[in-house]
């Protein structure tokens, strides 16, 4: 059965979305990007929640999304991807599958028709949810040399976890990739 990674840039104090969702802080290189769509390609499919939805369908459907990221531009719109959502139903970008509620049925059914394995970007409330739910099973973080003080913190309202490391990889431009599967 396909396996659920959380893949997230983070701050040095635990900030991964700045104000209004902005990512434009993240730290980053060539290699460090090739490295993370490598990791990313190991799923095809994607879950995320409304708000991460709303910034990532008004970006990746368009041709600048292409000539900005190739690579990226590709998986994010050839993987099915399921959102989260109470207030969204419908999408305009292919590929959306929509769910009003979080369930171990619903993750399950989701991982049991993914052909390989499923990553969540960005989406801290659902992140939050699925590992409340032990559903997570590994964390991929990208550790940005950044103290931010201001934004969305990843681990807030998150129970207790043992995490065991599984990979690390420092770039050239400061971040370090940390590879972390959760002790159940």
């Amino acid at each position: 059965m396909s396996r659920i990674f959380v893949s997230n840039w983070i701050t040095l104090d635990g900030i991964f979305s700045g104000a209004g969702g902005d990512t434009g802080w993240f730290t980053s290189d060539e290699e460090l990007m090739n490295y993370n769509l490598e990791r990313l390609n190991e799923a095809d499919t994607i879950l995320m929640g409304r708000i991460t939805y709303d910034l990532m369908a008004g970006y990746w459907p368009l041709a600048q999304a292409q000539q900005d990221f190739a690579g990226a531009y590709q998986f994010m719109n050839e993987s099915r991807k399921h959102i989260f959502s109470t207030t969204v139903n419908k999408s305009g970008w292919d590929r959306c599958i929509f769910h009003n509620e979080v369930s171990p049925k619903v993750i399950n059914d989701i991982k049991t028709s993914a052909g390989k394995d499923i990553v969540i970007l960005g989406s801290g409330k659902l992140s939050a949810r699925l590992h409340n739910l032990r559903l997570i099973d590994e964390y991929h973080l990208l550790l940005d040399p950044q103290i931010k003080v201001e934004g969305r913190r990843f681990f807030d309202d998150i129970q207790k976890s043992k995490l065991k490391l599984k990979n690390m990889k420092k770039f050239e431009c400061g971040v370090v990739y940390l590879q972390y599967v959760v002790v159940k």
